[in-house]
């Protein structure tokens, strides 16, 4: 016997041919177009290193430009007049976060340069996209290091994402 849902109009009575669908509004996210999200363990070894005053100051200028997908054009000339440090001086505190992996080096875009926040840092998209961004990412820094595989008890072990925490130990 095979079931049909109806619906029925209570005023007149009549059967109506299908349903009616909820659809409830897409989620919005409280900060609106303008948010980050940051992983706090990450915060703490930001906070444990050598960074100066003025390389996190720098930090936090580029935080908050980011980009979805964790990307960021860099105009450095514009950026260091608008928290009134040289040029130069921005120059430097940048490539100290890319020599503590926080930043990554891109392509030139243009006259300007790219770089992408680092997702075990933080993200700017989907959680989706985000775990894709964690993926390449653990590839890059295996390979980086020159390991061809990684093995537990003889046997080949996955690169997935669930991984992630067990690789840090091999990749260190």
């Amino acid at each position: 016997m095979d079931k049909k849902l109806y619906q029925i109009d209570s005023k007149t009575g009549e059967i109506i041919d299908g349903f009616v669908a909820y659809v409830a509004p897409k989620r919005q996210n409280g900060f609106g177009k303008d948010w980050i999200a940051m992983s706090q363990h990450p915060m703490a070894i930001l906070a444990a290193s050598d960074l100066t005053g003025y390389d996190h100051k720098v930090f936090l200028k580029l935080a908050s430009r980011l980009d979805f997908e964790n990307l960021l054009v860099v105009n450095q000339t514009e950026l260091a007049k608008e928290i009134g440090l040289d040029r130069q001086h921005f120059n430097r505190s940048v490539k100290k976060l890319i020599a503590i992996n926080v930043l990554l080096e891109g392509p030139r875009i243009g006259i300007n340069r790219s770089y992408r926040l680092n997702p075990n840092f933080g993200w700017k998209g989907s959680a989706k996209n985000h775990q894709k961004a964690l993926q390449e990412d653990m590839k890059r820094r295996i390979k980086a290091a020159g390991i061809k595989g990684v093995y537990e008890n003889g046997e080949p072990l996955e690169l997935d994402i669930d991984n992630q925490i067990d690789l840090e130990d091999y990749l260190k």
